[in-house]
């Protein structure tokens, strides 16, 4: 009987997150993946968006915050363990308006945002080419957010799973979760596609696919998938350094080779993942009209990603509300990259018991209100 004294169901940045810090403490731990693991978190743009995020007070803005500036050292920690660059940019993000409405809204967020740090830009449309020469003046006005960063997805993606392997973790992909073993309304294991594992803790990290392990607890978790189409264009000429991202929530993020990755459509309630003729053109006419030296470029590559988003459009972090146990980590929609370093030590303090943690994460555990919304 294979025994862990904690399983991860999910191998997204999350999940290896979570069992990356869980293993160094030196527990034996398990993680299970349907498919490939990281294949999940590959579909995302790598934004630090911490402030582009937030237009007033949220109980994850500070979290947010926190976790943005743990990349410096992560980047250096993971490349020391795994031989891994997650190659970490810090050229910043515009955030632009395209009508007054649009500029109304985008005046309130810098209001906001600036009263808390006072680096950030309020930029007029004469003023976004000198911060990024790409880009069209033909905006209504931007905010410049020095401190959002990004990395690229894939890599940081590798490089948590291959940590959480090098700290001892355990990893079965293309192995389904089927159902939790429950006694006693205490969890005691998995049983999966290649029969039963035994763990005394087990989290469920498996973002938007989480909902169904969960139909056997009578308990409806609030979280849905949001369908995204993405695209990328490689551009021969010039290119812009910066992300850029717009009211309207579609964004370019500029990579390494002159590659471009645009989105993102969003479609609730949908795993669909076809990528459609009218979700490709609509990302490209409004990421065309924010720079318009995308117009020149190939189209090298289309995807969707499939994000997780609570109904109330925080977290899901913590306890089963009746399962000893049995942890639930998903819903962070468009933030598991940016918060995917704070989420495992977190999750990792949380679950050993640290009081200070179990208050800090009460916004986000399954309790009250929370409880009674319906995915």
């Amino acid at each position: 009987m294979k025994t862990y004294d904690h399983i991860v169901i999910g191998g997204g940045v999350i999940g290896c997150s979570i069992a990356y810090r869980l293993a160094k403490e030196g527990l034996s731990v398990a993680v299970f993946d349907a498919g490939k693991a990281g294949q999940a978190s590959m579909a995302a743009g790598g934004m630090l968006g911490a402030q582009n995020e937030f237009e007033q007070d949220n109980p994850l803005l500070g979290i947010a915050l926190e976790s943005r500036a743990m990349f410096p050292q992560l980047r250096d920690e993971l490349l020391s363990e795994t031989g891994i660059d997650i190659d970490l940019r810090t050229a910043g993000l515009i955030k632009t308006a395209a009508t007054e409405q649009d500029r109304d809204e985008l005046h309130r967020q810098y209001h906001f945002l600036s009263e808390k740090d006072p680096s950030i830009q309020w930029l007029e449309p004469e003023e976004v080419p000198e911060i990024e020469p790409c880009m069209t003046s033909q905006t209504a006005g931007a905010i410049f957010l020095e401190k959002d960063h990004q990395v690229k997805a894939p890599l940081l993606a590798q490089a948590f799973l291959k940590a959480a392997m090098h700290a001892g973790a355990h990893v079965y992909e293309e192995t389904k979760a089927l159902r939790l073993l429950i006694q006693q309304n205490r969890i005691v294991g998995v049983d999966t596609s290649i029969g039963s594992l035994y763990a005394t803790q087990v989290t469920i990290a498996a973002g938007a696919w989480s909902s169904h392990l969960l139909a056997d607890t009578d308990f409806s978790l609030p979280v849905i998938p949001v369908k995204g189409e993405c695209l990328s264009i490689r551009l021969a000429g010039p290119a812009p350094v910066k992300t850029v991202f717009a009211v309207d929530g579609c964004y370019i993020v500029p990579k390494r080779n002159k590659e471009m990755l645009i989105g993102a459509t969003s479609i609730p309630g949908s795993f669909d993942t076809s990528v459609t003729a009218h979700g490709i053109l609509s990302l490209l006419q409004r990421a065309s009209r924010l720079l318009p030296v995308l117009s020149d470029g190939v189209i090298h590559r289309t995807w969707v990603g499939v994000r997780p988003q609570a109904a109330d459009h925080l977290p899901v972090m913590g306890s089963h509300p009746f399962i000893d146990g049995l942890h639930i980590c998903t819903g962070h929609y468009r933030n598991g990259i940016l918060l995917s370093p704070i989420t495992g030590i977190l999750m990792k303090d949380y679950i050993n018991g640290c009081q200070k943690t179990h208050e800090l994460l009460t916004p986000f555990a399954l309790s009250g209100a929370r409880l009674s919304y319906q995915a």
